[in-house]
């Protein structure tokens, strides 16, 4: 029998869970109300990083598979594991599609052109991965290789560029190919929110030849006095033969889908803003499908996910709400509903638009206040069975590296969760789970070398269980780490609490 009151998964993107206090805006936030539910209710803490969400032992959780493993309910080998392995065990050399596309760009005397995220964050991509398809380039004899880099500072700490271009630079001259033709800060060529004028930068960047006189060091060094990350540093064209031309081939090495598309889209689908017609390629290569809009050639084929949360709530024809802001609009769709873009019949989806700043941090509430005022108007208007809300002020915030300004963030999700509560499980009856998809927020300091950290973590995420039939009542939670969630979730809206908690 169905339940008559509302279920409600709040997500607190980058919320984390640390004991130590220095450098732990979590711990030193003013959140009353969070931590009055985490007195009164029963809770945990969940693992949220390494392989407990399919990633390799040590590292750090991020969004992508923090919310794969929060809405299918099972570890799901990840992409970037998926490449290791193929690295590793040296399949990688003898794949048949890029054998053949390398084979044909070598008869075309084309160019072939790399484009990746410059880091070993393993959030989006990696330099490693980089190293081993330059290998391979050079293992089929190919002579003109390009590289676009995309410079991180943000998975990564701020200041790096230089140890990661220096590794890349010894790389090519032990390979005996590769020329870094562009770099981009990460902000232009991975945009997600629909900021097409900052993509379109990039692309320019990428397409057009661009008579620039400067090494990456002396941009570098440029840059650095304008920003403060080199996420922000303006896309430059380091030498004038490396625009991406007719004819030429690109291999797109981000292994992440939501902050790759975009600039997919300006090759593949034509530029939005300009209208341009696309390049003649002769291939287009990603290590996996951006989605099936994107006509692209994939290498690998992630694992067939079977069952997720929202599908198998729908299949029981509970209705639901999926809600988040654009800045995280894949989080609680194509991700949690296991890479699956399609709306479900019974599903409402509402993305919030985020705000337009540069840094969060100067507007850290983001748009968690319009967040919350969709979801209490559905509640009291035209009420679902489910809710997946997503926050993104905690990550947003905590990767600016401001301290102050996630103090403040942390605050205002604090009024938010206040709201939800009360309509929910005060006035409705209803149940809110509180967790998060992976830690940032409660480590933004590396107490070694006092040096600010503005990447996810390694650190375990709160589970908190809020219903007035389990206030003040000390009750052990059979659960270990993200994938437990959804299993958890589903049994007690089907079996009802007392039977599911026997």
């Amino acid at each position: 029998m169905k339940n008559s009151f509302p279920t409600a998964l709040i997500i607190l993107d980058g919320f984390g869970y640390r004991e130590e206090e220095e450098g732990n805006a979590v711990a030193q936030a003013s959140m009353s109300t969070f931590y009055e539910l985490l007195e009164t209710y029963p809770a945990t803490t969940l693992k949220a990083s390494g392989s407990a969400v399919g990633l390799p032992d040590g590292h750090n959780g991020n969004s992508e598979v923090g919310h794969l493993t929060l809405g299918c309910g099972t570890i799901i080998p990840q992409s970037f594991t998926l490449i290791e392995k193929a690295i590793a065990n040296k399949s990688l050399y003898k794949n048949t599609k890029l054998k053949k596309a390398f084979k044909a760009i070598k008869k075309s005397r084309k160019t072939v052109h790399f484009m990746s995220l410059l880091s070993d964050g393993g959030v989006h991509g990696s330099l490693n991965h980089l190293f081993a398809f330059l290998k391979m380039a050079q293992q089929e004899d190919l002579k003109e290789i390009i590289i676009h880099g995309f410079l991180d500072g943000r998975d990564v700490p701020p200041h790096t560029a230089h140890e990661y271009l220096e590794r890349l630079e010894e790389e090519c001259k032990k390979l005996g190919i590769g020329t870094i033709g562009s770099l981009h800060g990460r902000f232009y060529a991975m945009d997600r929110n629909r900021n097409w004028q900052l993509t379109e930068q990039s692309y320019n960047t990428l397409t057009e030849k661009q008579e620039t006189k400067i090494t990456w060091q002396e941009y570098l060094e440029q840059q650095n006095k304008k920003y403060p990350s080199e996420e922000f540093f303006d896309p430059v064209q380091l030498d004038p033969r490396a625009s991406i031309k007719d004819g030429d081939g690109v291999v797109f090495l981000n292994f992440r889908a939501d902050r790759a598309r975009q600039l997919t889209s300006c090759f593949l689908n034509g530029n939005p803003i300009k209208k341009t017609p696309d390049l003649n390629l002769a291939f287009f290569i990603t290590p996996v499908s951006y989605g099936k809009e994107y006509n692209t050639i994939t290498l690998f084929n992630r694992p067939e996910i079977p069952q997720t949360l929202t599908q198998f709530l729908h299949d029981q024809d509970y209705s639901i709400f999926s809600i988040a802001e654009t800045e995280k609009y894949a989080h609680v769709t194509y991700f949690f509903n296991g890479g699956r873009e399609e709306k479900l019949e019974n599903e409402t989806r509402v993305l919030v638009p985020s705000i337009t700043r540069k840094q969060y941090d100067q507007f850290p509430e983001m748009s968690a206040p319009t967040i919350t005022e969709a979801v209490l108007d559905s509640l009291k208007t035209n009420p679902h069975d489910f809710y997946v809300i997503n926050y993104a002020n905690a990550d947003m915030v905590g990767h600016t590296g401001n301290f102050d300004a996630t103090l403040n963030a942390l605050e205002c999700l604090d009024k938010q969760l206040k709201q939800l509560i009360d309509e929910i499980v005060i006035k409705q009856k209803g149940i809110v789970y509180i967790t998060g998809d992976h830690g940032n927020a409660e480590e933004m300091l590396n107490p070694q070398e006092k040096q600010t950290l503005t990447s996810h973590t390694a650190n375990p995420v709160f589970f908190v269980m809020v219903t007035e039939e389990l206030k003040d009542i000390n009750l052990y939670l059979p659960l270990n780490q993200l994938s437990d969630v959804a299993p958890f979730v589903a049994q007690v809206m089907i079996d009802g609490l007392q039977t599911s908690l026997r």
